[in-house]
């Protein structure tokens, strides 16, 4: 399980860098299978550049190694074309990972706007600053408040929209960073600034945001979740479009996204046994898909 492996590793001073969602359940080859990515693949990277070999079995039964622990082997990325296959081209026995030092200095900033436009517009101003925290993940106030609901950790209930963002690497580089993003997110309409003091406070955040998918069951009991990929400067009217399509099919959305790749997860909420109801979650699904095309994203 790919938390698990991080909990070993983090006490000799490394992590496993990929860290889905799904971070507590998903294990080691899912994420080769899924190529999957997380919150702090903005900084990290996603799965593929932190598997340095796998051994795979073949269709027809052959054992082969894909990759290599030592040098990046000559001819074509093998490696590569298998990670994020999902099991098409092969059966993955054993993965070799590539681990990363733990940083020396980590600042976790939470950010309330007033509407997920603010925090989108701040989240594309950092970048265009210059700065690139290992993470930002934005959360709409449908999503917060059954985040807070969950944890109990102090996600303000009363914002629109909050941006959890982290950055990491040397004590004073760091605390420049963070001065300068609370600087833009109040810029850009930032209502509250708070930055997480003890480390129990910062993993509470993150558990927040990783079980949000879960927490959306005090809203609804079912939930059609999309994932495509827009450009940042699109986010703000990508996610308008997002909820003006769900406005037309009469449903409700929730939006908790990793803002800083401009990878969005709108959420449909539902109740499946409402006759008709998959129909109009459907066509609002397939529209949100061709939104997030027309702004010029992809699906992801």
């Amino acid at each position: 399980v790919n938390l698990d492996l991080t909990k070993h590793l983090t006490p000799l001073g490394y992590h496993f860098a990929p860290d889905p969602s799904s971070q507590q359940v998903c294990t080691i080859g899912g994420n080769v299978g899924n190529n999957s990515g997380g919150p702090h693949c903005l900084a990290y990277g996603v799965t593929n550049a932190h598997i340095l070999a796998i051994e795979v079995v073949l269709a027809d039964s052959e054992i082969v190694t894909l990759g290599g622990l030592d040098a990046e082997p000559s001819g074509y990325d093998l490696r590569g074309v298998f990670i994020g296959g999902e099991g098409m081209l092969g059966i993955t026995t054993k993965v070799a990972v590539r681990i990363t030092p733990n940083p020396p200095s980590v600042r976790t900033l939470l950010l309330s706007f007033d509407t997920p436009r603010d925090a989108a517009a701040t989240v594309s101003a950092v970048i265009a600053a210059g700065i690139v925290p290992a993470a930002m993940e934005v959360m709409d106030q449908g999503i917060t408040i059954a985040v807070e609901n969950y944890v109990n950790v102090g996600y303000p209930r009363d914002a629109g929209a909050v941006l959890l963002t982290e950055v990491d690497g040397l004590p004073d580089g760091v605390d420049i960073d963070a001065q300068r993003i609370s600087d833009i997110g109040r810029q850009h309409g930032a209502t509250d600034v708070r930055q997480a003091a003890p480390d129990e406070e910062r993993m509470l955040l993150w558990k927040g945001r990783k079980t949000a998918f879960g927490a959306v069951a005090q809203i609804a009991p079912n939930y059609y979740l999309h994932d495509t990929v827009v450009p940042r400067s699109k986010l703000a009217d990508t996610l308008e479009e997002v909820y003006r399509i769900a406005d037309e099919h009469d449903l409700a959305v929730v939006n908790v996204f990793h803002a800083g790749d401009g990878n969005l997860h709108p959420l449909l909420l539902f109740n499946g046994q409402e006759p008709g109801i998959y129909d109009r979650v459907h066509a609002a699904g397939a529209k949100i898909v061709e939104a997030s095309l027309a702004a010029g994203g992809v699906l992801s």
